[in-house]
């Protein structure tokens, strides 16, 4: 008769969370907005808040807003690390792919728009 052993090296691990690029994708997307808040909360607290999506809305000056955009990129290394570590590399990669969809944005909106 087969026993159970819970000291078994052998057996593969059961994952706790749910390992989906789509769970990635929203949690960069999301970490991104958070980003863009807390960059405010740091760095633009002091004009207000209507200067601050005035930055976003096409002003003749690109180089006002691409500062809060890119270090709300940085952002996402949180949940980067977290999904690695947990062995979570799907969610790894929607994560990849919500940087990546937020870098081209980045650049069309310096360039095109």
């Amino acid at each position: 008769m087969d026993q159970y052993n819970p000291y078994d090296i052998n057996k593969p691990r059961q994952k706790k969370g749910a390992d989906n690029a789509v769970i990635g994708l929203l949690t960069g997307l999301a970490s991104a907005l958070v980003g863009l808040v807390l960059v405010y909360f740091l760095m633009y607290n002091s004009v207000g808040l209507s200067f601050y999506l005035n930055l976003f809305k096409g002003q003749p000056t690109f180089a006002a807003a691409s500062k809060p955009i890119s270090l709300a990129m940085i952002v996402n290394l949180v949940p980067f690390y977290y999904f690695l570590n947990r062995k979570a590399y799907q969610s790894t990669k929607g994560v990849i792919i919500a940087t990546a969809l937020l870098g081209v944005l980045f650049v069309l909106y310096k360039f095109v728009w």
